[in-house]
């Protein structure tokens, strides 16, 4: 071994929004090429909460240490931890240099610099940039001029996104797979999430993937995706992979090449994925193909039911084809999660359009989840300069965008009111309206219950209308007859 490389992800929290927490592939994406060429790599997650003996093994391993890399998100408290992570880090040995990549790093790498304990910056893809470092740092080479790489006084750098077919697979093996392996409603009992592809070629204009990719999109082969798969679930007794890619289904060839493969396997792995509305439109004849070979759910970005927010925020898709690939999606009865953005800038009507969108939307199949989020402003986006102008105060400093939630209002134009109104109708209203199969089978063995629904409905379409939600006698009634908080819809990371 050449020399140790402590990669470490710290604990992320969006609770209640998100509650569970899935295996680390960004650091562990890292890792790939720094074990092929024969470094220790060690793997850390917060998320697992074993902090004290995260601890030890760093100050175990820590005098054999080249680098430390930390990766962080915005939001969740992550990058907070990630700063106490490296300063704890810097008390031991301050010579280390620790490395700072992902989301945070990419949109705010002067922020982060900023801070004492901090070395370095990885902009987008870390594999390569974070393998030429740790080569320069053990040859006493000067690290100028790697792509993607920012130090205290470098200049900034593009984000580096590059084929992902150059580099090795996940060395899974790392980590201790059994904890992240999740139960998923849709997809299976045990399920393990995966990413085969990077970036998004789309320009939506609140999106972080432009801001840190640019419109680019990378994947691995669809041969190569179903190869890593079929091992994934070999190894692991797996039935099922939800990827984590911005948009799975960008290119539609590969698509349709990934399910022909799976169909030609003798047994079913169930998959779900995330797409643009243009990515099932292009792929609208091959639904039934892709369904069978596995595909048990769908995340779908439609924003927005007012076509001045789509256009706006340059989604690339009009109002007719969200509710066409509504149509399709429930023609074949695939399990789909719809999410929405509200309080796009200099769109005054969008709250209203989009809650009668996804009423429409439910009227067609009413298995559908709907999530409804606030529009959060990241640097580097199209509308973010847009937002500024309207009001809106970006975060200064690491403790500001430590506490930054994009699950909460960022922006001075909408109201506690608005919030209120959005949160009843998404969370519970729009499914009381047109309730999921489950719910009616209930109604269907309950007579009383059924005439206090029918009763409740029509208070239901009262309060929609005209936006009054105080004493939801409808969402106590339902805890009462279900046992449960809410309809149990799980849209994950986003």
């Amino acid at each position: 071994m050449k020399g140790t490389v402590i990669l470490y992800q710290p604990k992320v929290d969006y609770r209640p929004y998100y509650p569970c927490f899935w295996a680390p592939l960004s650091i562990l994406s890292v890792a790939a090429p720094l074990v092929a060429n024969n470094f220790k790599v060690i793997l850390l997650d917060g998320n697992l909460e074993e902090h004290e003996v995260d601890k030890g093994i760093v100050k175990e391993n820590i005098s054999r240490c080249i680098c430390i890399g930390i990766s962080c998100m915005i939001g969740g408290k992550q990058i907070e931890r990630g700063i106490n992570f490296s300063k704890f880090v810097k008390c031991l040995k301050p010579d280390v240099p620790v490395i700072f990549g992902g989301p945070m790093a990419t949109v705010v790498p002067r922020t982060l610099l900023n801070s004492p304990s901090v070395d370095y910056i990885i902009r987008g893809q870390g594999e390569k940039p974070m393998l030429e470092l740790v080569r320069a740092l053990i040859t006493g080479k000067s690290c100028e001029g790697i792509e993607g790489l920012m130090s205290k006084n470098g200049e900034s750098t593009r984000p580096v996104l590059i084929d992902k077919n150059v580099f090795p697979e996940y060395p899974w093996y790392l980590l201790d797979v059994e904890k992240y392996v999740r139960q998923d409603r849709y997809i299976g009992k045990r399920v393990l999430n995966y990413t085969s592809s990077q970036g998004c070629p789309h320009k939506c204009g609140y999106c972080s993937e432009v801001s840190s990719y640019g419109c680019r999109w990378k994947a691995y082969t669809a041969k190569r995706t179903f190869e890593e798969i079929l091992r994934l679930t070999e190894e692991y007794q797996l039935d099922g992979i939800k990827f984590y890619d911005s948009n799975f289904f960008a290119n539609p060839k590969r698509s349709i090449e990934f399910s022909e493969l799976l169909l030609g396997i003798n047994r079913k792995i169930k998959w779900g994925a995330s797409a643009h509305p243009e990515g099932i439109i292009r792929l609208q004849e091959y639904i039934v193909n892709i369904k069978e070979s596995g595909l048990s759910r769908l995340l779908i970005g439609a924003e927005s039911g007012s076509q001045k927010a789509l256009d706006r925020m340059k989604k690339g898709c009009t109002l007719d084809d969200i509710l066409f690939v509504s149509e399709i999606c429930a023609k074949y009865c695939i399990p789909t999660a719809f999410t929405f953005i509200v309080g796009i800038p200099e769109v005054d009507d969008d709250i209203e359009k989009t809650l009668g969108m996804v009423l429409k939307m439910k009227k067609i199949w009413s298995e559908f989840d709907i999530k409804i989020h606030f529009y959060a402003p990241f640097p580097e986006t199209p509308l973010f300069e847009e937002a500024k102008k309207h009001g809106y105060c970006s975060p200064k400093n690491i403790e500001e965008w430590s506490i930054y939630d994009y699950y909460l209002i960022q922006t001075p134009w909408l109201s506690k009111r608005e919030e209120v109104k959005v949160r009843q109708f998404s969370d519970f209203y729009c499914d009381f309206l047109y309730p999921p199969k489950w719910f009616t089978e209930i109604l269907a063995r309950r007579k009383f219950s059924r005439v206090i629904y029918r009763m409740l409905r029509k208070l239901a379409e009262i309060r929609c209308k005209f936006s009054y939600y105080n004493l939801p006698l409808e969402i106590y009634w339902f805890k009462i007859t279900t046992n449960q908080e809410n309809f149990l819809r799980e849209i994950d990371g986003k």
